[in-house]
Protein backbone atom coordinates (compact mmCIF):
# COMPACT_ATOMS: atom_id res chain seq x y z
CA UNK A 1 0.00 0.00 0.00
CA UNK A 2 1.48 3.29 -0.66
CA UNK A 3 2.75 5.32 2.07
CA UNK A 4 -0.04 8.88 2.36
CA UNK A 5 1.27 11.65 1.49
CA UNK A 6 1.42 14.71 4.45
CA UNK A 7 1.44 17.45 1.90
CA UNK A 8 0.96 18.53 -2.18
CA UNK A 9 1.55 21.44 -3.54
CA UNK A 10 0.32 24.16 -0.40
CA UNK A 11 -2.63 21.09 0.65
CA UNK A 12 -2.61 19.27 3.68
CA UNK A 13 -3.30 15.54 3.41
CA UNK A 14 -6.28 13.70 5.46
CA UNK A 15 -7.04 10.49 4.16
CA UNK A 16 -7.46 8.83 0.70
CA UNK A 17 -10.91 8.89 -0.78
CA UNK A 18 -10.10 6.99 -3.69
CA UNK A 19 -7.69 5.18 -6.24
CA UNK A 20 -8.04 4.29 -10.06
CA UNK A 21 -6.44 3.26 -13.12
CA UNK A 22 -5.75 7.37 -13.75
CA UNK A 23 -4.52 8.56 -10.36
CA UNK A 24 -5.31 8.92 -6.88
CA UNK A 25 -8.09 11.30 -5.05
CA UNK A 26 -7.14 12.54 -1.23
CA UNK A 27 -9.37 14.65 0.63
CA UNK A 28 -7.01 17.11 1.57
CA UNK A 29 -7.19 20.84 3.59
CA UNK A 30 -6.46 24.52 2.06
CA UNK A 31 -4.70 26.43 5.10
CA UNK A 32 -5.11 29.78 3.42
CA UNK A 33 -8.82 29.61 2.27
CA UNK A 34 -9.70 26.90 5.35
CA UNK A 35 -11.59 24.39 3.54
CA UNK A 36 -11.59 21.18 2.56
CA UNK A 37 -10.58 19.95 -1.03
CA UNK A 38 -10.45 16.87 -2.44
CA UNK A 39 -6.56 16.36 -4.49
CA UNK A 40 -6.21 14.70 -7.55
CA UNK A 41 -2.79 12.85 -8.73
CA UNK A 42 -2.03 11.39 -11.54
CA UNK A 43 -0.38 7.82 -11.80
CA UNK A 44 3.02 7.62 -12.53
CA UNK A 45 2.61 7.29 -16.59
CA UNK A 46 6.73 6.69 -17.14
CA UNK A 47 6.37 8.54 -20.19
CA UNK A 48 9.56 10.02 -22.15
CA UNK A 49 10.69 14.14 -21.41
CA UNK A 50 8.99 15.06 -24.54
CA UNK A 51 5.75 13.14 -24.32
CA UNK A 52 5.58 13.96 -20.53
CA UNK A 53 5.91 17.64 -21.28
CA UNK A 54 3.08 17.95 -23.61
CA UNK A 55 0.86 15.95 -21.60
CA UNK A 56 1.41 18.28 -19.04
CA UNK A 57 1.18 21.58 -21.65
CA UNK A 58 -2.44 19.85 -22.11
CA UNK A 59 -3.11 18.73 -18.23
CA UNK A 60 -3.01 22.55 -17.68
CA UNK A 61 -4.45 24.33 -20.47
CA UNK A 62 -7.60 21.63 -20.06
CA UNK A 63 -7.54 22.33 -16.18
CA UNK A 64 -8.06 25.76 -17.04
CA UNK A 65 -11.25 25.40 -19.49
CA UNK A 66 -12.75 23.49 -17.37
CA UNK A 67 -12.27 25.67 -14.16
CA UNK A 68 -14.45 28.68 -16.01
CA UNK A 69 -17.19 26.03 -15.89
CA UNK A 70 -19.56 26.93 -13.14
CA UNK A 71 -22.64 25.11 -12.80
CA UNK A 72 -24.73 23.45 -9.89
CA UNK A 73 -23.98 20.00 -11.43
CA UNK A 74 -20.13 20.33 -12.30
CA UNK A 75 -17.43 19.82 -9.43
CA UNK A 76 -15.86 22.94 -9.62
CA UNK A 77 -12.04 22.98 -9.92
CA UNK A 78 -10.14 25.09 -8.11
CA UNK A 79 -6.47 24.24 -8.96
CA UNK A 80 -3.72 22.71 -10.72
CA UNK A 81 -0.26 22.37 -10.20
CA UNK A 82 3.10 19.83 -10.31
CA UNK A 83 4.31 18.81 -6.96
CA UNK A 84 7.89 17.32 -7.10
CA UNK A 85 7.26 14.55 -5.38
CA UNK A 86 3.69 13.33 -6.41
CA UNK A 87 4.05 15.33 -9.81
CA UNK A 88 0.76 16.93 -11.75
CA UNK A 89 -2.53 17.19 -9.49
CA UNK A 90 -5.72 18.92 -9.64
CA UNK A 91 -7.36 20.45 -6.32
CA UNK A 92 -11.46 20.16 -6.50
CA UNK A 93 -14.54 21.30 -4.71
CA UNK A 94 -14.98 18.57 -2.15
CA UNK A 95 -18.33 16.78 -2.16
CA UNK A 96 -19.33 14.58 0.78
CA UNK A 97 -21.50 11.69 -0.50
CA UNK A 98 -21.37 8.83 -3.03
CA UNK A 99 -20.99 7.78 -6.37
CA UNK A 100 -23.61 6.56 -9.29
CA UNK A 101 -21.86 3.65 -9.55
CA UNK A 102 -21.78 3.29 -5.15
CA UNK A 103 -25.62 3.73 -5.37
CA UNK A 104 -26.11 1.00 -8.14
CA UNK A 105 -24.06 -1.43 -6.63
CA UNK A 106 -25.71 -1.27 -3.16
CA UNK A 107 -29.23 -0.86 -4.29
CA UNK A 108 -29.55 -1.73 -7.93
CA UNK A 109 -31.33 0.18 -10.33
CA UNK A 110 -33.03 3.06 -10.55
CA UNK A 111 -36.75 4.10 -10.07
CA UNK A 112 -38.56 6.05 -13.18
CA UNK A 113 -38.27 9.39 -11.59
CA UNK A 114 -34.70 8.37 -10.21
CA UNK A 115 -33.31 8.18 -13.55
CA UNK A 116 -34.88 10.94 -14.71
CA UNK A 117 -33.87 13.01 -12.25
CA UNK A 118 -30.43 11.97 -12.68
CA UNK A 119 -30.21 12.06 -16.61
CA UNK A 120 -31.55 16.23 -16.25
CA UNK A 121 -29.10 17.01 -14.07
CA UNK A 122 -26.51 15.36 -15.94
CA UNK A 123 -27.97 16.44 -19.17
CA UNK A 124 -27.57 20.25 -18.27
CA UNK A 125 -23.87 20.03 -16.80
CA UNK A 126 -23.14 18.82 -20.36
CA UNK A 127 -24.77 21.72 -22.35
CA UNK A 128 -23.18 24.03 -20.02
CA UNK A 129 -19.62 22.15 -20.62
CA UNK A 130 -20.07 22.29 -24.46
CA UNK A 131 -21.29 25.48 -25.22
CA UNK A 132 -18.33 26.26 -23.64
CA UNK A 133 -16.39 24.05 -26.03
CA UNK A 134 -15.23 21.27 -23.19
CA UNK A 135 -15.57 17.85 -23.73
CA UNK A 136 -15.66 15.41 -20.78
CA UNK A 137 -14.34 12.81 -22.63
CA UNK A 138 -14.74 10.12 -19.12
CA UNK A 139 -18.55 10.22 -18.61
CA UNK A 140 -19.31 7.00 -16.20
CA UNK A 141 -21.34 6.09 -13.01
CA UNK A 142 -17.72 6.50 -10.78
CA UNK A 143 -17.66 10.50 -12.10
CA UNK A 144 -21.22 10.99 -11.18
CA UNK A 145 -21.33 12.13 -7.17
CA UNK A 146 -24.30 12.18 -5.63
CA UNK A 147 -25.13 13.80 -2.76
CA UNK A 148 -27.53 13.61 0.59
CA UNK A 149 -30.03 15.92 -0.41
CA UNK A 150 -29.96 14.27 -4.53
CA UNK A 151 -27.52 16.97 -6.16
CA UNK A 152 -25.84 15.34 -9.03
CA UNK A 153 -22.18 16.31 -9.97
CA UNK A 154 -20.60 15.63 -12.75
CA UNK A 155 -16.87 15.32 -11.63
CA UNK A 156 -13.30 14.37 -13.43
CA UNK A 157 -13.84 16.74 -17.03
CA UNK A 158 -11.40 14.64 -19.80
CA UNK A 159 -8.46 15.95 -17.73
CA UNK A 160 -5.85 12.85 -17.78
CA UNK A 161 -6.23 12.31 -21.41
CA UNK A 162 -2.43 11.22 -22.80
CA UNK A 163 -1.28 11.79 -25.93
CA UNK A 164 -0.20 8.89 -28.12
CA UNK A 165 -1.64 6.24 -25.96
CA UNK A 166 -1.74 3.06 -26.48
CA UNK A 167 -5.04 0.88 -25.22
CA UNK A 168 -3.02 -0.46 -22.74
CA UNK A 169 -0.11 -0.19 -20.98
CA UNK A 170 1.66 -2.32 -18.32
CA UNK A 171 -2.17 -4.48 -18.89
CA UNK A 172 -4.29 -1.37 -17.97
CA UNK A 173 -6.80 0.23 -19.69
CA UNK A 174 -5.94 4.15 -19.67
CA UNK A 175 -9.96 4.94 -19.39
CA UNK A 176 -13.04 2.79 -19.22
CA UNK A 177 -13.53 1.31 -22.63
CA UNK A 178 -17.31 -0.07 -21.71
CA UNK A 179 -18.44 4.27 -21.68
CA UNK A 180 -16.35 4.92 -24.53
CA UNK A 181 -18.05 6.26 -27.88
CA UNK A 182 -16.78 3.92 -30.90
CA UNK A 183 -15.30 6.85 -32.54
CA UNK A 184 -12.67 7.42 -29.63
CA UNK A 185 -11.50 4.27 -29.11
CA UNK A 186 -10.73 3.68 -32.99
CA UNK A 187 -9.44 7.19 -34.01
CA UNK A 188 -9.41 9.43 -30.40
CA UNK A 189 -11.72 11.50 -31.82
CA UNK A 190 -13.42 13.57 -29.11
CA UNK A 191 -17.22 15.34 -29.69
CA UNK A 192 -20.11 16.19 -27.86
CA UNK A 193 -21.06 13.16 -29.53
CA UNK A 194 -18.74 11.13 -28.22
CA UNK A 195 -20.30 12.43 -24.78
CA UNK A 196 -23.40 11.44 -25.83
CA UNK A 197 -22.65 7.82 -26.54
CA UNK A 198 -21.33 7.91 -22.97
CA UNK A 199 -23.65 9.54 -21.22
CA UNK A 200 -26.49 6.67 -23.31
CA UNK A 201 -24.18 3.76 -21.31
CA UNK A 202 -24.83 4.99 -17.95
CA UNK A 203 -28.33 5.20 -18.56
CA UNK A 204 -28.58 1.95 -19.68
CA UNK A 205 -26.55 0.94 -16.51
CA UNK A 206 -28.86 3.08 -14.28
CA UNK A 207 -32.11 1.64 -16.03
CA UNK A 208 -31.03 -2.36 -16.17
CA UNK A 209 -28.10 -2.72 -13.54
CA UNK A 210 -26.18 -4.19 -16.52
CA UNK A 211 -23.42 -2.41 -18.82
CA UNK A 212 -24.18 -1.96 -22.09
CA UNK A 213 -20.97 -3.61 -23.18
CA UNK A 214 -19.59 -6.20 -20.36
CA UNK A 215 -16.76 -7.82 -19.81
CA UNK A 216 -13.04 -7.89 -18.15
CA UNK A 217 -10.79 -7.52 -21.02
CA UNK A 218 -10.02 -3.86 -22.30
CA UNK A 219 -9.53 -5.04 -25.35
CA UNK A 220 -12.59 -7.70 -25.87
CA UNK A 221 -14.79 -4.93 -24.07
CA UNK A 222 -13.22 -2.33 -26.80
CA UNK A 223 -14.08 -4.55 -30.03
CA UNK A 224 -17.53 -5.07 -28.53
CA UNK A 225 -17.99 -1.29 -28.28
CA UNK A 226 -16.82 -0.71 -31.87
CA UNK A 227 -18.27 -3.62 -33.93
CA UNK A 228 -21.55 -4.89 -31.86
CA UNK A 229 -25.01 -3.20 -30.99
CA UNK A 230 -25.96 -3.84 -27.37
CA UNK A 231 -28.86 -5.76 -26.30
CA UNK A 232 -32.03 -3.64 -25.04
CA UNK A 233 -31.77 -2.68 -21.63
CA UNK A 234 -34.98 -4.59 -21.09
CA UNK A 235 -33.33 -7.86 -22.10
CA UNK A 236 -30.35 -7.55 -19.88
CA UNK A 237 -32.38 -7.36 -17.14
CA UNK A 238 -36.18 -8.71 -17.45
CA UNK A 239 -36.75 -8.30 -13.59
CA UNK A 240 -36.64 -3.99 -14.54
CA UNK A 241 -39.80 -3.83 -16.52
CA UNK A 242 -38.20 -1.55 -18.44
CA UNK A 243 -40.66 -0.43 -21.52
CA UNK A 244 -40.11 -0.78 -24.95
CA UNK A 245 -39.85 2.65 -25.97
CA UNK A 246 -37.06 3.14 -23.43
CA UNK A 247 -35.10 0.49 -24.79
CA UNK A 248 -35.33 2.27 -28.40
CA UNK A 249 -34.49 6.15 -26.60
CA UNK A 250 -31.01 4.41 -24.96
CA UNK A 251 -29.98 2.08 -27.98
CA UNK A 252 -30.49 5.17 -30.07
CA UNK A 253 -28.05 7.20 -27.31
CA UNK A 254 -25.63 4.22 -28.32
CA UNK A 255 -25.40 4.29 -31.94
CA UNK A 256 -21.68 3.61 -33.69
CA UNK A 257 -22.43 6.56 -35.94
CA UNK A 258 -22.67 9.92 -34.19
CA UNK A 259 -24.66 11.17 -36.56
CA UNK A 260 -27.13 8.64 -35.42
CA UNK A 261 -27.05 10.00 -32.38
CA UNK A 262 -29.46 12.62 -30.11
CA UNK A 263 -28.48 16.14 -31.17
CA UNK A 264 -27.72 16.92 -27.66
CA UNK A 265 -27.95 15.75 -24.30
CA UNK A 266 -30.85 17.46 -23.48
CA UNK A 267 -33.12 16.21 -26.58
CA UNK A 268 -31.55 12.63 -24.88
CA UNK A 269 -33.73 13.07 -21.88
CA UNK A 270 -36.77 14.34 -23.60
CA UNK A 271 -36.80 11.04 -25.08
CA UNK A 272 -36.70 9.07 -22.03
CA UNK A 273 -39.54 11.37 -20.59
CA UNK A 274 -41.61 10.25 -23.96
CA UNK A 275 -40.64 6.87 -23.76
CA UNK A 276 -41.91 6.73 -20.08
CA UNK A 277 -44.90 8.41 -21.27
CA UNK A 278 -45.12 5.41 -23.93
CA UNK A 279 -44.34 7.14 -26.86
CA UNK A 280 -41.58 5.02 -28.90
CA UNK A 281 -39.04 7.49 -30.22
CA UNK A 282 -37.82 7.29 -34.06
CA UNK A 283 -35.26 5.00 -34.78
CA UNK A 284 -34.23 7.37 -37.76
CA UNK A 285 -32.90 11.28 -37.92
CA UNK A 286 -34.17 11.13 -41.55
CA UNK A 287 -37.63 10.06 -41.05
CA UNK A 288 -39.56 12.66 -41.64
CA UNK A 289 -37.25 15.70 -42.99
CA UNK A 290 -38.19 14.97 -46.87
CA UNK A 291 -41.48 15.86 -47.06
CA UNK A 292 -42.19 18.91 -44.72
CA UNK A 293 -39.11 20.37 -46.72
CA UNK A 294 -40.52 19.86 -50.19
CA UNK A 295 -43.72 21.09 -48.58
CA UNK A 296 -41.80 24.40 -47.66
CA UNK A 297 -40.02 24.65 -51.15
CA UNK A 298 -43.60 24.75 -52.92
CA UNK A 299 -45.55 26.79 -50.80
CA UNK A 300 -42.34 28.91 -51.70
CA UNK A 301 -42.63 28.84 -55.14
CA UNK A 302 -46.11 29.92 -54.77
CA UNK A 303 -45.60 32.69 -52.96
CA UNK A 304 -42.97 34.28 -55.18
CA UNK A 305 -45.72 33.69 -58.63
CA UNK A 306 -48.35 34.79 -56.67
CA UNK A 307 -46.34 38.52 -55.30
CA UNK A 308 -45.06 38.11 -59.37
CA UNK A 309 -48.56 38.24 -60.62
CA UNK A 310 -49.35 40.97 -58.10
CA UNK A 311 -46.73 43.47 -59.27
CA UNK A 312 -47.79 42.93 -62.77
CA UNK A 313 -51.32 44.11 -61.92
CA UNK A 314 -52.30 47.43 -62.98
CA UNK A 315 -54.28 47.72 -59.89
CA UNK A 316 -51.61 47.63 -57.49
CA UNK A 317 -49.77 51.04 -58.64
CA UNK A 318 -50.97 54.64 -57.15
CA UNK A 319 -50.30 56.64 -60.25
CA UNK A 320 -50.59 60.00 -57.55
CA UNK A 321 -48.21 58.48 -55.16
CA UNK A 322 -44.95 59.45 -56.50
CA UNK A 323 -41.49 58.22 -54.99
CA UNK A 324 -43.93 57.70 -52.02
CA UNK A 325 -46.25 55.46 -53.21
CA UNK A 326 -43.40 53.22 -54.10
CA UNK A 327 -41.97 53.21 -50.98
CA UNK A 328 -45.27 52.19 -49.40
CA UNK A 329 -45.85 49.48 -52.65
CA UNK A 330 -42.38 48.06 -51.52
CA UNK A 331 -43.52 48.00 -48.03
CA UNK A 332 -46.65 46.40 -48.12
CA UNK A 333 -45.47 43.91 -50.64
CA UNK A 334 -42.61 43.00 -48.02
CA UNK A 335 -44.88 42.96 -45.01
CA UNK A 336 -47.21 40.90 -46.64
CA UNK A 337 -44.46 38.49 -48.04
CA UNK A 338 -43.23 38.29 -44.59
CA UNK A 339 -47.01 37.53 -43.37
CA UNK A 340 -47.63 34.44 -46.18
CA UNK A 341 -44.59 33.21 -45.58
CA UNK A 342 -44.74 32.99 -41.82
CA UNK A 343 -48.32 31.28 -42.85
CA UNK A 344 -47.21 28.98 -45.29
CA UNK A 345 -44.18 27.47 -43.30
CA UNK A 346 -46.81 26.95 -40.24
CA UNK A 347 -49.15 24.70 -42.40
CA UNK A 348 -46.41 22.80 -43.45
CA UNK A 349 -45.62 21.57 -39.62
CA UNK A 350 -49.50 22.14 -38.85
CA UNK A 351 -50.31 19.03 -41.22
CA UNK A 352 -47.86 16.25 -38.98
CA UNK A 353 -48.45 15.20 -35.36
CA UNK A 354 -46.86 16.35 -32.20
CA UNK A 355 -44.30 13.44 -32.28
CA UNK A 356 -43.77 14.09 -35.76
CA UNK A 357 -42.84 17.63 -35.34
CA UNK A 358 -40.23 16.97 -32.83
CA UNK A 359 -38.80 14.32 -34.87
CA UNK A 360 -38.68 16.88 -37.66
CA UNK A 361 -37.15 19.21 -35.60
CA UNK A 362 -34.36 17.07 -34.11
CA UNK A 363 -33.66 16.14 -37.91
CA UNK A 364 -33.23 19.94 -38.78
CA UNK A 365 -30.87 20.02 -35.08
CA UNK A 366 -29.01 17.26 -36.90
CA UNK A 367 -28.74 19.00 -39.90
CA UNK A 368 -27.28 22.19 -37.86
CA UNK A 369 -24.81 20.04 -36.25
CA UNK A 370 -23.44 18.16 -39.14
CA UNK A 371 -22.94 21.37 -40.86
CA UNK A 372 -21.20 23.70 -38.02
CA UNK A 373 -18.56 20.79 -37.82
CA UNK A 374 -17.88 21.42 -41.47
CA UNK A 375 -17.84 25.14 -40.91
CA UNK A 376 -21.19 25.75 -43.09
CA UNK A 377 -22.66 28.45 -40.54
CA UNK A 378 -25.28 29.40 -43.05
CA UNK A 379 -26.91 26.11 -43.50
CA UNK A 380 -26.45 25.82 -40.25
CA UNK A 381 -28.35 28.75 -39.60
CA UNK A 382 -30.76 27.80 -42.10
CA UNK A 383 -31.20 24.52 -40.07
CA UNK A 384 -31.88 25.83 -36.99
CA UNK A 385 -34.90 28.32 -38.50
CA UNK A 386 -37.08 25.36 -39.93
CA UNK A 387 -36.04 23.75 -36.65
CA UNK A 388 -37.67 26.26 -34.97
CA UNK A 389 -40.26 26.35 -37.28
CA UNK A 390 -41.58 22.45 -36.24
CA UNK A 391 -40.96 22.51 -32.53
CA UNK A 392 -39.64 26.70 -31.29
CA UNK A 393 -39.78 25.19 -27.58
CA UNK A 394 -37.24 22.45 -28.16
CA UNK A 395 -34.36 23.63 -26.00
CA UNK A 396 -31.64 22.64 -28.64
CA UNK A 397 -32.45 25.52 -30.63
CA UNK A 398 -31.09 28.51 -28.73
CA UNK A 399 -28.00 26.22 -27.70
CA UNK A 400 -26.43 25.75 -31.64
CA UNK A 401 -27.64 28.96 -32.21
CA UNK A 402 -25.08 29.97 -29.72
CA UNK A 403 -22.67 27.64 -31.13
CA UNK A 404 -22.98 29.58 -34.77
CA UNK A 405 -22.81 32.65 -33.35
CA UNK A 406 -19.81 32.17 -31.69
CA UNK A 407 -18.33 30.33 -34.58
CA UNK A 408 -18.44 33.58 -36.65
CA UNK A 409 -15.21 35.31 -37.77
CA UNK A 410 -16.06 38.05 -34.78
CA UNK A 411 -17.02 36.16 -32.58
CA UNK A 412 -21.10 37.07 -33.40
Amino acid sequence: MEELPQQIGRYRIDRLLGAGSMGTVYLAHDADLDRPVAVKTLRDLALDPETREVFLSRFQNEARAAARLHHPNIVQIFDVGDDPKVGPYLVFEYVPGHTLKQALKKRGTLSRDELLDLAQQVADALATAHIAGVIHRDLKPENLLITGNGQVKLADFGIARIPNADLTKEGQFLGTPCYAAPETLRSGEYSAQSDLFSFGAVIYEAASGERAFPGTEALAVAHKVMSTNPIPPSEANRGAAIPNALDAAILRALSKRPSDRYASARTFVSALKQAYDGRRPSKSRRRHSGLPLAMIVAVGILVALWLWVEDCNPRATNAGGGADAGTDTGTAAGADLGTGTATATDAGPDALSPHEREEAAKDELANARTALERGDLAEAAAALERASAFDPNNPDIGELQEQVLAAQPDGG
